[in-house]
């Protein structure tokens, strides 16, 4: 069992300059590697990239949302960043002026649909014996007519003099056509703009009544469609004519490689990328650069004697899902334990016993298995449901049901003083594993006689008095091991005699305190299976005062639903603070600095989904 974190490995890599950036990102998408330096890449490249990116940006505002969202990747082409990237605009800026006319039309012609659309929607609403829309809007220089979608909600006040208004009223909508003098239709302009209205084109040739102007909005609306459709098109066409997935691939990988690579140049041709990889012999990142078809050589070498190296976690598949809890505290140091196998054990089995039932646990199980590849943390539930389904046969529950199958041990309600000794029990071995990992640890960073004279007696004193319960020969060991601890403390403190001991009495009393609660938080795990017994029973009572059938049913179905959800939560919560401020405190203060892998580019949904699998 690796119970040390390893240290990463230092790597360098030597790359052919037109070859970096794809080199670079062939070595993110193994995951292995983290760079130690992440800024702007090298001097004479950067400003350039720089200035290429904003006029990209620039670009981007404009017409971002005419280029592809799917399929984009970068193109095999390789070359230096500042070339790629100055190519790939000029391809970018030769999609833009061949259709930026188009857009322009697609754009004009789709504000008019939307107006003709909400024109129509109000001529929908209107009598037959409202006036000519043409004569309405030709009514000559001096009158004028405006057509207003009002916000719901919207207080217009009063309207300037001068003006006719006709209001019309739709489910979901209010509109205002507004006829009048020139002068006052622009003094009411500036009242509907206050109030966030929309004024809506009305084309020269509406004319007619309303249900006639209606029929002449849905004419133009069918030219209108077929015009947009075939503009549409053309767009679409010109992503494939103009390479638009592949210059888009280009600028995104480089707009990365900007953000978050530095490189080194050996040469003219050649650059070093230099970090940290978890990869224990570089032979994944050679392979990954080899399959890139980069002309790149990756080797390993001691790192520089002033740089931390990051610690990884190296622990079986099974356990991985357990490194969550060491994480929430850091990442331990290289003179740190890595208790992420032992948690495979003990959460499951804490968890379990406060959660006792073979149903519920299943329902965990089966949720957990079907949810972890998109929520990893969810792993988590196989172990802890497993273990629930164990100890409900123990207990003798299935979905709250105590009749269904008998218990192989023990009911927690009809004999609790069992239920609470055992974790009591359990709690004390994890604590003097903790103890004893901390006693470990002190050899791995040269303290260990350190530990000697000071951890250790107080781990024998600890045993000696929850042995004189059992044992009343413990009592000597009791002694033993107070004056271990008495003469242990007088070497390693300084200063007069008395005040050695009692400084040593004093942290001996507070040691001891802080170890009894500790011990005694562990009734919490024999109280919650109580508890989760008692919220069963509940649940069964209730089901009986509905007298059975389906009244019954859906009692024990929402019944098991609540559980599930208010004391699964808690029992997570009190399993993860057993696990950090009782057991951890003894040993895992997360001194490490964290292995954190260069993210790859994503370029796209489809991209995103083959890296996230």
């Amino acid at each position: 069992m690796a119970l040390r974190p390893i240290p990463a490995r230092w790597f360098e890599a030597l790359v052919a300059r037109d070859d970096l950036a794809l080199a670079v990102e062939a070595l993110a998408a193994t995951g292995l590697i983290q760079l130690e330096h992440t800024a702007p890449a090298a001097a004479e490249e950067a400003p350039d990239l720089q200035a290429q990116l904003e006029r990209y940006r620039t670009l981007a505002q404009r017409f971002a949302p005419y280029w592809p969202t799917e399929s984009v990747q970068p193109s095999s082409v390789t070359g230096r960043p500042a070339r790629t990237m100055a190519r790939a605009l000029e391809e970018l800026d030769a999609w833009r002026g061949a259709m930026e006319p188009a857009i322009q039309h697609l754009e004009r012609s789709r504000a008019e649909q939307a107006d003709l659309r909400r024109l129509r929607h109000m001529l929908a609403q209107m009598a037959e014996d409202r006036p000519d829309m043409g004569a309405v809007i030709h009514a000559g220089p001096s009158l004028g007519a405006a057509v207003y979608l009002v916000p719901p909600g919207a207080r217009p006040g009063a309207l300037p003099a001068c003006i006719v208004p006709r209001w019309v009223d739709t489910p979901d909508q209010r509109y205002l056509l507004a006829v009048g003098i020139v002068g006052a239709l622009n003094q009411l302009e500036q009242t509907m703009t206050t109030q966030q209205a929309r004024r809506l084109a009305l084309p020269s040739w509406l004319s007619g009544p309303p249900a006639q102007a209606r029929a002449h909005v849905e004419a133009h609306l069918e030219r209108l469609d077929t015009e947009i459709t075939q503009l549409e098109a053309a767009i679409r066409r010109s992503r494939d004519e103009y390479r638009l997935p592949q210059v888009l691939g280009d600028i995104a990988r480089l707009d990365w490689f900007v953000s978050r690579v530095r490189y080194f140049p050996a040469s003219t041709n050649l650059a070093w990328v230099r970090g940290w990889t978890s990869d224990s012999d570089g032979r994944r990142l050679q392979g990954a650069l080899h399959d890139s078809g980069s002309r790149a050589l990756v080797h390993l070498v001691d790192p520089p004697p002033e740089v931390e190296a990051p610690m990884v976690l190296h622990n079986p598949r099974w356990a991985r899902a357990f490194e969550l809890f060491p994480r929430l505290l850091g990442i331990p140091a290289g003179y740190e334990a890595d208790p992420s196998q032992l948690l495979a054990l003990v959460a499951p089995l804490l968890f379990g016993y406060m959660f006792g039932d073979v149903g519920q646990g299943a329902v965990l199980l089966a949720g957990g298995w079907l949810l972890h590849r998109r929520y990893p943390f969810l792993r988590l539930l196989i172990p802890a449901g497993a273990s629930a389904m164990i100890f409900g046969v123990l207990y003798g529950s299935v979905f709250s049901l105590e009749t269904l199958i008998p218990a192989l041990w023990i009911h927690p309600l009809a004999d609790p003083l069992p239920v609470l000794a055992v974790p009591l029990a359990a709690g004390v071995v994890l604590l003097i594993l903790g103890m004893l990992l901390n006693g470990l640890e002190a050899r791995w960073r040269g303290a260990g006689r350190h530990w000697w004279s000071v951890d250790a007696p107080l781990l024998v004193l600890y045993a000696a008095l929850l042995g004189l319960a059992l044992v009343p020969a413990a009592g000597y060991l009791l002694v033993a091991a107070f004056t271990w601890y008495l003469i242990g403390q007088y070497q390693v403190r300084t200063g007069p005699t008395w005040s050695r001991i009692a400084l040593a009495l004093a942290e001996l009393l507070e040691s001891l305190f802080q170890l009894a609660v500790n011990t005694l938080s562990f009734t919490r795990v024999g109280a919650f299976a109580p508890a989760h017994a008692g919220l069963s029973e509940a649940v069964g009572a209730l089901a009986q005062v509905a007298g059975g059938g389906v009244g019954a049913v859906l009692i024990y179905i929402v019944g098991n639903v609540a559980i599930l959800a208010l004391e699964g939560l808690v029992v997570s919560i009190q399993t993860t603070r057993l696990i950090l401020f009782e057991f951890f405190i003894r040993f895992l203060h997360g001194e490490g600095r964290p292995f954190l892998p260069l993210p790859a580019p994503r370029y796209s949904p489809e991209s995103r989904t083959r890296s996230d699998s």
